[in-house]
């Protein structure tokens, strides 16, 4: 299945002038989800946006070139999808799709509202403990039934740099740690167009599910166009990471959320 129209309708090509962007993408416009200082990613992007058809150009500093503002559109549109398919695939459940719910409200994690109060009156125990317990995940999916049981968490980062990434991570291993009771699915969706940046969270430990790709099939295809080539030998080129990441079901389709969650 292609990406999702509501995907198309967020890209769009940014206005860029340097020499990168020229010999990538033949003009002065990059696309809004790739790096512009990363030939291989504005290479990758650029096919993405051609297969969908993209034509829709924004200046560099309006909205829509942003990466806020398109990251909480992406959270918008993947937790309205999601409050739309969860009930078609399996109605007798109860669902309740949320943005930026804190977790203390679900049954895993409402101990914490106690240990925030016992901590705001303690500060030696503050110095201790910390106070990272304050967790409002980008889209939460529960079941709205007595207790109020998390049922999973996802993610929504338009691109991923370092920085995002190891958000994600701290995050996900806070909800590890701190829940009493079943772990939700953890999940992150992303408009990434780098697997080597991809890979910096389908590798690790395993706080995190899998990755969900919103474009998945036509980056899939722009992978196997522009990732060949190897930069250094010592190290895998970008297709090789994105065939380790699809091979062992560490990056998945987009498409197939709706049914992963209501069937494991």
């Amino acid at each position: 299945m292609p990406a999702p129209q509501w995907f198309a309708d967020l890209l769009a090509w940014k206005k860029a002038s340097n020499q990168k962007v020229q010999s990538a993408c033949g003009d002065s416009w990059a696309p809004n989800i790739s790096d512009v200082d990363n030939m291989t990613s504005m290479r990758i992007a650029k096919d993405i946006l051609d297969e969908l058809g993209v034509t829709r150009k924004v200046d560099a500093n309006s909205t829509e070139a942003k990466e806020e503002s398109r990251g909480t559109a992406l959270e918008n549109a993947v937790a309205n999808e999601l409050e739309a398919q969860l009930p078609q695939r399996h109605p007798d459940v109860p669902w309740a799709v949320k943005r930026g719910e804190d977790v203390r409200k679900f049954q895993q994690y409402k101990h914490l509202a106690e240990l925030r109060e016992t901590l705001s009156q303690n500060p030696s125990l503050r110095v201790t403990l910390g106070t990272d317990y304050q967790i409002a995940p980008d889209v939460t999916i529960a079941v709205d039934t007595p207790g109020n049981p998390l049922h999973a968490v996802l993610s929504c980062k338009w691109t991923l740099r370092s920085d995002r990434a190891q958000n994600v991570r701290h995050e996900f291993n806070l909800l590890v740690r701190s829940r009493r009771g079943r772990t939700p699915h953890l999940v992150a969706i992303t408009a990434e167009p780098l697997p080597s940046r991809l890979s910096s969270l389908t590798r690790g430990t395993g706080e995190i599910d899998a990755i969900y790709h919103v474009a998945f099939e036509e980056m899939q295809r722009a992978v196997q166009a522009h990732g060949a080539l190897r930069h250094k030998k010592s190290e895998p080129s970008q297709l090789e990471l994105w065939q380790e990441m699809t091979e062992q079901n560490r990056l998945k389709n987009y498409n197939d959320l709706a049914d992963e969650l209501t069937t494991y």
